[in-house]
């Protein structure tokens, strides 16, 4: 019975479209015959009155020029209902299926907006106001623009739920076209307007930071820093074998620098997946600012127990060089029970970068299967999720805990196999140490010099640390 009524809908949606054209047809028509009956008159007022049966002939010509005016004016009106009612002829008309159910205001409607959109309405309003200049096109003559609300909430909903294209805007009541610019677009405008909260902490932001780590055993560290993989499809006019990975797939690495709470304070992404850590993180802006003296890291010190000062700092894995400004683990099967103890208070410190990728990639699960888009757009797309994780953070947003207990960090395929990432191994990490990570040697006589003497006095006075505070919780930064 529904397949019936949704045919005879079709079917009178063809109807309309034929009677369309016939009333158009139909008022050429007459506006042709009134333009040879005007000539005709035209003509005969020329003539004498004289003229025996003039009169009569000019009053049936104008009674025939009214009733054609008046037949005219009915099909015009037609017209306009047909219009009014299902909009231009040349455009698809949709329901609007989940968007007339978000647009639905209740505590109860308010908690399917939010499992939808993954934002409270009152900030999803908050953002639109900043982003609805940049998203919202003018009306034209050829048809009305989506409105900007409708663009923000699908381009979230794809971020949420990791949908193709044509299905998710499909949901909406939105075209194929429609639905990937608006992610674009929403992209660009949110970059736009917030790229500000992507930055190194100042002022109380960072004394905060630095107290919450000095509190774990680390006087002046400022973030942890560590990269993810973005899955994708094998790249077209590319050089595919760059972008294959350790895991047996292709993608592009993601560095994140988060800081105690999980906010996001500066990224790179773009890296082909079979680049290194360490790589990555020579090729970021990060990395020139440092070496040009430009950043953070040339701000400010911290004093550690024996009164000499410490440079700020990052948490980084045995995936990243010793550095002034990176303090990586010992590791390795002959550590002092100083080095071992220096270890577990940096794994537990560090872990913030862990939740930081679980949050984003738990709420933002786009990001958790394969991408088909190009590179620039799926840039954008990271960095206007990373945008939203930060405003979430500053807004004190509550995640659905169901969300976080899930993997986020793998990647169910078609058939069935589940990729999963794979950790760094000792063998790795030894022979990044031999090959010392690519990097040159003026880098490495540094790294071994300065970098290591700094870590041997943060192990001291977390030994200090230890004994007044005690061993670091299993669990020290909470879910």
């Amino acid at each position: 019975m529904d397949m019936e009524r949704g045919a005879l809908d079709g079917g009178n949606g063809e109807w309309d479209d034929w009677m369309a054209m016939v009333l158009f047809v139909i008022v050429q028509v007459v506006q042709q015959r009134n333009i040879a009956a005007m000539t005709v008159l035209q003509a005969a007022a020329a003539l004498p009155f004289q003229v025996p049966g003039v009169g009569e002939n000019l009053a049936i010509i104008a009674a025939g020029m009214l009733h054609s005016y008046m037949m005219q004016c009915g099909v015009l009106r037609s017209i306009e209902e047909l219009a009014h009612g299902r909009g231009r002829l040349w455009v698809l008309q949709r329901s609007g299926g989940v968007w007339e159910d978000l647009r639905m205001e209740g505590d109860r409607h308010d908690k399917v907006f939010r499992r939808f959109c993954r934002l409270p309405r009152a900030l999803f309003l908050e953002i639109l106001e900043r982003i609805e200049p940049h998203i919202q096109r003018a009306d034209t003559n050829w048809r009305r623009p989506l409105p900007a609300s409708l663009k923000f909430a699908c381009a979230l909903g794809r971020w949420a739920m990791g949908t193709y294209y044509r299905q998710f805007g499909h949901s909406l009541g939105v075209g194929l076209a429609s639905a990937q610019r608006s992610n674009v677009e929403v992209a660009d405008a949110l970059i736009s307007e917030y790229g500000h909260v992507i930055a190194w902490p100042q002022g109380r932001r960072l004394q905060e930071t630095l107290d919450a780590f000095e509190r774990k055993g680390f006087p002046g560290c400022v973030g942890a820093i560590d990269c993810t993989h973005i899955y994708i499809e094998k790249p077209k006019g590319e050089r595919a074998e760059c972008y294959y990975d350790r895991t047996g797939g292709h993608s592009i690495v993601a560095q994140v620098v988060s800081d105690h709470d999980g906010r996001i304070l500066n990224v790179y992404v773009g890296c082909p997946g079979s680049v290194h850590d360490a790589r990555a993180l020579r090729l970021s802006p990060m990395y020139i600012d440092v070496q040009e003296g430009r950043g953070i890291f040339h701000s400010g010190a911290c004093t550690l127990r024996d009164g000499g000062e410490v440079g700020y700092y990052l948490l980084g894995d045995a995936g990243y060089p010793q550095l002034p400004w990176i303090m990586t683990p010992v590791g390795g099967s002959s550590r002092t029970a100083m080095e071992r103890q220096y270890d577990d208070f940096h794994t537990a410190a560090r872990s913030i970068i862990e939740r930081c990728f679980g949050r984003l990639k738990g709420v933002w699960r786009n990001f958790i299967r394969r991408q088909i888009c190009n590179m620039k757009t799926l840039r954008k797309e990271f960095m206007a999720v990373c945008i939203l994780h930060n405003l979430m953070i500053d807004a004190k947003v509550e995640i659905d805990p169901i969300l976080l207990r899930m993997d986020y960090d793998s990647d169910e395929e078609a058939d069935g196999s589940v990729r999963r990432r794979r950790r760094l191994r000792r063998r790795d990490e030894v022979h990044n140490r031999e090959e010392g990570w690519g990097w040159d040697d003026v880098s490495l006589a540094h790294s071994t010099s300065t970098s290591k003497a700094i870590r041997e006095r943060i192990m001291v006075h977390i030994e200090h640390h230890a004994r007044v505070h005690g061993s670091p919780p299993a669990n020290p930064w909470g879910v």
